[in-house]
């Protein structure tokens, strides 16, 4: 999300409760390892804790990623006139976390959207060139904290067009009977990227030709006020979309 182009390595920490299951570690490693080989980037340091009995949760994985850049793209670049682009489908990740969990029986072919970005991130900036000016995972918070968090470090607002948010059946089906907004739920093969109205068709039809990014869609412009703001344009109306308050749904990070 920093637009880096050569991937170096990933640092992988891992905190393991006293009696996890070996089974159950097996089958994460084989997952880790599937991850970087999909990804093209190998785990090159990490350390290993055991914590006893009751003082954690299972299993918890710390990850650093590094890389080079050729040009640092940051969060904080959007200015009014700008366009907004999700690279695909939002809410699905945190849905099918939240039904794996729960052990909900919900109908429909939900999935998560984990993938690696790299190569669809290599192909935006090689489209957009100087005119990719921002790009943000939507993880913690979803989109909807993503992009307050961009436009208040911008000072700027965003007006964002509800109609042309995708979202896929199975999510949508899964949000209204759990009464969740999708915008507010976690995403991780997903990215908001901000860009010069100039170069958004370009980028989008790049997004579009690539196997991740078949769902990519504008979804807003940013504007001059209000300031850090996000206003949702709902095709009957406008109003102020606010952050969500207390724990992520579900807390994954």
């Amino acid at each position: 999300m920093m637009g880096a182009t050569k991937l170096l390595g990933l640092t992988c920490g891992v905190i393991i409760e006293e009696g996890f299951e070996r089974d159950a570690l097996d089958r994460i490693q084989a997952s880790m390892r599937a991850a970087c080989r999909e990804a093209g980037v190998p785990i090159v340091t990490g350390d290993t804790k055991v914590m006893g009995r009751g003082e954690l949760d299972g299993l918890v994985i710390n990850t650093a990623g590094f890389a080079l850049a050729s040009r640092v793209v940051r969060d904080n670049g959007l200015k009014a006139g700008d366009r907004l682009i999700v690279t695909g489908t939002v809410g699905d990740h945190g849905l099918a976390v939240m039904a794996a969990r729960n052990k909900l029986q919900l109908a429909g072919d939900l999935k998560s959207d984990v993938a690696p970005l790299f190569d669809l991130v290599q192909q935006v900036l090689s489209a957009g060139g100087e005119g990719v000016v921002a790009m943000k995972d939507p993880t913690r918070g979803g989109v909807a904290s993503a992009l307050h968090e961009m436009a208040a470090k911008a000072g700027v607002g965003v007006l964002l067009d509800e109609r042309s948010v995708p979202v896929s059946d199975a999510a949508r089906a899964a949000s209204e009977l759990l009464g969740i907004d999708p915008l507010h739920v976690a995403n991780e093969g997903k990215a908001l990227i901000g860009v010069r109205p100039e170069v958004a068709d370009r980028v989008l039809a790049a997004l579009q030709a690539h196997p991740l990014g078949r769902d990519a869609a504008l979804i807003g412009t940013v504007i001059a006020e209000p300031v850090g703001k996000l206003v949702l344009d709902t095709g009957f109306g406008r109003r102020l979309l606010a952050e969500p308050e207390g724990e992520p749904l579900p807390r994954i990070c």
